[in-house]
């Protein structure tokens, strides 16, 4: 892994794209927080987005390919 892609001390990889808009107001007054979250000062709300990982687009919802 080069030194590049590695997590900055704080826990906030700064190689990921930023969150542009609240998923509860849909504003853009966001500001980061400790451990990678996120708050929303216009509906004083607080969340975090979390990377579950990648899916096959190949699947359809039965899970059998396309």
């Amino acid at each position: 892994m080069s030194e590049s892609s590695l997590p900055s001390g704080d826990g906030i990889n700064q190689n990921r794209q930023a969150v542009m808009h609240c998923p509860y107001c849909a504003e853009e007054d966001l500001f980061p927080i400790e451990h990678g979250g996120w708050e929303c000062r216009s509906c004083s709300r607080a969340f975090s987005v979390k990377f579950l990982g990648l899916t096959n687009a190949r699947q359809t919802s039965e899970g059998k390919p396309s």
